[in-house]
């Protein structure tokens, strides 16, 4: 499992951080998402053979978002 740390300065509040787990949540691959809206960034902890970064950062902008991406690391959950 890979972590990936995204930002999402367009998400702002609770409504926002919550659209955002739920459009993550909706992808195949995906084991967890975690939220901070204050900093504006999401946790993503994801399978990397069922999915990538490069298609979690599509669908959050097709959705409306602007992203951006932080270091991407290996989680040892």
């Amino acid at each position: 499992m890979k972590e990936c740390i995204l930002k999402v300065p367009s998400m702002h509040d609770e409504n926002s951080s919550r659209e955002i787990i739920n459009i993550i949540k909706g992808l195949i691959g995906i084991e967890d998402v975690d939220t901070n809206y204050e900093e504006g960034v999401a946790n993503v902890f994801y399978d990397e053979r069922k999915t990538s970064i490069d298609k979690i950062v599509e669908i959050v902008e097709y959705k409306g978002f602007k992203v951006g991406s932080g270091p991407d690391r290996s989680s040892a959950r």
